[in-house]
């Protein structure tokens, strides 16, 4: 049993020691992606690409869009909504900007930030914006959005 003891903690602690800074870099290299999605949310609404904008959204039927009278559920539905009520030319500049992220999961990380659309004539919208992001094949999408 003494043996088993001088062997097994000491390979544990080495294991432990192994695996603890591979899980930070996974952490970090998963926040890393959700914050290129983020620029990519900036890049697409900014220059009035609707298509691109909805292509962050997950691939699913359950991915939802929280709106002011409910919800609007899977790409084509928030696609629409967008189409219907944000026209390109109502788009104006996007800056999302003080993100938090935490953690829920290996596939999900809870998103919280400010975004900020300026428009050409000086007029402001800002606000807050809330997202549950999904882990789909190594990619990182927008499962939940809601901003208001």
């Amino acid at each position: 049993m003494n043996s088993f003891k001088n062997g097994f903690l000491p390979a544990l602690l080495l294991l432990t020691i192994i695996i603890a800074p591979l899980t930070g870099f996974s952490q970090r290299k998963d926040e890393r992606k959700i914050l290129a999605t983020l620029r990519l949310e900036e890049k697409y609404w900014s220059s009035g690409d609707i298509d691109g904008y909805v292509s962050l959204y997950a691939p699913l039927d359950s991915t939802r869009m929280i709106l002011s009278k409910g919800a609007a559920y899977g790409k084509d539905s928030i696609l629409a909504f967008y189409k219907r009520y944000w026209p390109k030319e109502k788009m104006g500049k996007l800056v999302l900007d003080g993100e938090q992220l935490e953690r829920l999961s290996r596939k999900f990380y809870y998103v919280t930030g400010y975004f900020h659309v300026s428009y050409p004539d000086g007029r402001t919208i800002n606000g807050r914006y809330s997202s549950l992001m999904i882990k789909i094949k190594g990619r990182w999408y927008l499962y939940t959005d809601h901003s208001g």
